[in-house]
């Protein structure tokens, strides 16, 4: 049983706790790249005494915005240990995305790679701060982005005004380790640690406040219902951008010397054979991963028979892939609920819950100390077990607040400490909670959050368009996409390929429409204001989608 101290401890000293019990073990397999926890440890120390050395300071934000890497986690353990704050920066974010982020979380210290995944990381930079090649590493001004004076750079070749990833591990390695232990010492384990980057319903960035304990509390109870030891490993193929990869897949592994298998980039084949060659017991990913996996040619029980535990979210499922998954594939498999500002988890299935009752429900509260009820959403009353309502919670685990929103804050935490999530819920008589819906309006594809505003701001950009509003639909592999309804301007014309074209590079590829339709005016209630459940609905009945499967995208029509 682990009986370690959780409250009391810091991430660093967490990892430590594992080096010291599993030096020479593999925290980290990544291609042909296999790494121990020992040289884990080893490589955040080097890179952490360079950071000192390039002058960061306590509660400095380093920015990380790289795909999946074992160079991701070294930057983001160093900044852990340089008492600095990592903001996790999606890989796939194009300028406007990663200029709002730099600039609101006053990033000192960006870790970048110059190219992968086909994307040019270098021009995107920039494109968003031309000051960087001009300036000598370290000396970065830029009136737009007053607070960067530090890029790091993974890759192949030096790039002007940019330091080179490993010249500052190697340079790490002849540095006093004196200065960055006083450092690390001074960290307690409620200071704030990491900014995360949670989308709002009006478009503006939200900045998600956590602290050491969060991070390590939410995991323990997580690895209580999973039954996680060191023996496992954890197959990660969600982003180490998002929070599944930084705490339930990074932090995770960490904290109970789990190996971690990290994929680059999704592909069905390639991560069955990972499965099989690692003998991952642990997975993590949306129902459309799952289905993808059991719908590939090469298939077979005999791939995934290491696998015990899996947990499922991002998108609803059904009862009849939940049953698919346990008969097919022989794991155990848990459905959970959870977003930043709860230090990631609220419920999750138990041990025992059969596979109908984890698809029907996100289990139950995973934190015995927190506290979770249904509010009437217009008047805040209580509501008895089996009534919809809003979800609200309290404790320990509730974000400490919003960074530099001191409004933002005060709307979602009440006078009484209650966090307001936005979601819609049904708790029944033995605590099992089934959501319901939303009361923002958020989209969520393939596991990634999706603000309807940002979008509908960028179509409002085209000559042709006069309003637009996007709206989620079922996809089979994503969960849902956008769609996007366009009332164009008198007397004006325009196609929905032309659309989609005009905004491929202005926002990331997961936020482009994948349908436009055109109409005269959109569904409004009494007060004006415009009914996307409606729209919604329209899309459904007008593409022939199911709940279950959707047209594949490019099967369906493009209105327009």
């Amino acid at each position: 049983m682990d009986r370690r101290d959780w409250r009391n401890m810091t991430l660093s000293e967490a990892l430590d706790e594992t080096v010291s019990r599993f030096p020479n073990e593999e925290a980290i397999v990544f291609k042909e790249k296999r790494i121990t926890f020992g040289q884990l440890q080893e490589n955040g120390v080097r890179l952490a005494k360079s950071f000192l050395k390039l002058g960061v300071q306590k509660q400095d934000k380093i920015g990380i915005w790289m795909p999946n890497c074992p160079e991701w986690i070294y930057a983001k353990d160093a900044a852990i240990r340089a008492g600095a704050w990592w903001v996790p920066i999606n890989s796939r974010f194009k300028a406007m995305e990663l200029e709002s982020i730099l600039r609101h979380a006053d990033v000192s210290t960006l870790a970048t790679v110059d190219e992968a995944l086909g994307i040019d990381f270098v021009s995107i930079l920039d494109s968003v701060c031309p000051e960087v090649k001009q300036s000598e590493p370290g000396k970065i001004s830029s009136a737009k982005l007053p607070h960067l004076k530090n890029v790091i750079c993974l890759g192949k070749n030096n790039h002007p005004g940019m330091f080179a990833f490993g010249d500052l591990l190697d340079a790490g390695a002849e540095c006093s380790g004196q200065t960055l232990g006083e450092r690390t010492a001074s960290i307690k384990p409620h200071d704030n640690v990491n900014i995360t980057y949670s989308s709002g319903t009006t478009g503006v960035p939200k900045g998600v406040l956590l602290t050491h304990a969060q991070f390590l509390r939410a995991q323990a109870a997580m690895a209580r219902r999973l039954g996680t030891t060191e023996k496992d490993c954890l197959l990660m193929t969600a982003p180490l951008s998002t929070l599944m990869g930084t705490m339930t897949g990074v932090t995770h592994s960490q904290m109970y010397g789990v190996k971690m298998v990290l994929v680059e980039s999704w592909n069905s084949g390639e991560v069955l054979n990972l499965i099989e060659k690692e003998r991952c017991s642990l997975f993590q990913g949306a129902p459309a991963m799952y289905r993808m996996l059991m719908d590939d040619a090469d298939f077979t029980f005999e791939k995934v028979r290491s696998m015990r535990a899996g947990s499922i979210g991002g998108a609803p499922f059904s009862p009849e892939l939940a049953e698919r998954i346990t008969a097919q594939m022989g794991i155990k498999l848990f459905s959970a609920y959870g977003m930043t500002e709860n230090s990631g988890i609220t419920t999750m299935s138990e041990t025992e819950d059969p596979p109908a009752l984890v698809a029907r429900t996100v289990g139950r509260k995973i934190h015995e100390d927190v506290e979770l009820k249904i509010v009437e959403p217009a008047t805040g009353s209580d509501l008895p077990a089996g009534q919809p309502g809003e979800i609200l919670t309290r404790g320990w685990f509730v974000t400490p607040g919003y960074y530099k929103s001191p409004e933002e804050t005060a709307r979602s935490l009440d006078a009484e400490g209650w966090y307001h999530t936005g979601d819609l819920g049904v708790l029944d008589d033995n605590g099992y909670l089934q959501i319901v819906g939303r009361l923002k309006n958020l989209i969520i594809s393939g596991g990634f959050n999706i603000v309807p505003a940002e979008v509908e701001s960028i179509l409002a950009q085209h000559p042709a368009v006069a309003q637009a509003e996007a709206v989620g639909i079922p996809d089979y592999r994503m969960g849902e996409v956008v769609m996007a309804f366009v009332i164009v301007k008198p007397g004006m014309r325009c196609q929905g390929k032309e659309i989609i074209e005009f905004c491929s590079g202005k926002i990331a590829n997961f936020k482009i429409p994948k349908y436009i339709t055109f109409v005269d005016d959109f569904p409004v209630s009494a007060y004006g204001k415009v009914q996307k459940f409606k729209l919604r609905e329209m899309a459904i009945k007008e593409l022939g989608l199911e709940a279950e499967r959707s047209p594949e995208i490019g099967e369906g029509r493009l209105c327009g």
